[in-house]
């Protein structure tokens, strides 16, 4: 089946490797760049923006502005029924002994863009199909369940980045009416105060069809399924950003009735 994907973080690892799979399928997707020149030099996805199915929108998540264009792009001849959100940390951090890998601006990005996201989403019903990756470690069952070598690294080397997916988790839930952990709760540095009642984001159970993935320690290894996927938490080392895309995919196209509508997590 095709769809009509919107897709943010998509230049790069998971949301590409994602995206493209959909477009080799007959899917229109609509990619937010900062540069939409990033695919310039790449045959697999100008083949698909010569077709009119891939298409560039040059925007920045973080402005509200920028997003309202890109659903009208995207929406523009046929509803959009997937997003597929995988924004994530850029590789200009810094190391702090006291607190990690730090230096990510704004500190709350993900979170940000994800509000920005869900509050312009066009209010037409069915509300689409919403993919969100996040990562292993970020809840403290999530970090329990991880092998005790990479306990250090989810509560002390990457503890800005878990806790802006955090923040994304915890909007998702809310959105999806699912069961949230209190002892969890984001601070308001990163979601703000009164962030549910926001105008604009969904209310609560009407994001339905969502799917949150945790992710294990990403690797850029080859896609070589399979690998394990389980309704909540995964003790496993890692995982290679093509094999989470190819998930992705399989997922939406051909195992939504076990997926949709939860979080599950991957790993080898």
């Amino acid at each position: 089946m095709a769809h009509n994907i919107l897709v943010l973080g998509g230049s790069r690892h998971i949301g590409y490797h994602a995206a493209l799979r959909f477009l080799n399928a007959g899917s229109t997707v609509t990619f937010l760049l900062r540069s939409p020149n990033t695919f310039d030099q790449d045959e697999d996805i100008q083949k698909h923006v010569k077709s009119g199915k891939a298409r560039l929108v040059k925007g920045d998540a973080l402005a509200v502005k920028d997003i309202q264009n890109l659903w009208a792009e995207a929406s523009k001849d046929a509803p959009v029924d997937l997003v597929l959100f995988t924004v994530g940390f850029n590789g200009n951090q810094k190391f702090s002994l006291r607190k990690g890998f730090v230096g990510m601006s704004p500190g709350n990005l993900v979170t940000q863009c994800l509000f920005n996201v869900l509050r312009t989403m066009p209010t037409t019903q069915p509300l689409p199909k919403f993919v969100a990756l996040s990562t292993v470690g970020v809840t403290r069952a999530s970090r329990s369940a991880a092998p005790l070598a990479l306990k250090p690294v989810y509560s002390y080397l990457i503890q800005q980045a878990i806790q802006d997916k955090l923040g994304m988790e915890r909007i998702i839930y809310h959105c999806a009416g699912w069961q949230w952990n209190s002892r969890d709760e984001p601070s308001a540095e990163i979601i703000g105060e009164g962030w549910k009642e926001l105008e604009g984001l969904p209310e609560p159970g009407s994001l339905k069809d969502a799917m949150v993935i945790r992710a294990a320690m990403l690797t850029d290894g080859e896609c070589k399924a399979p690998y394990r996927v389980v309704e909540g938490d995964i003790t496993g080392y890692s995982v290679s950003r093509k094999d989470v895309g190819h998930f992705i995919f399989d997922a939406v196209t051909n195992h939504w009735e076990e997926y949709g509508g939860k979080q599950v997590s991957i790993a080898y």
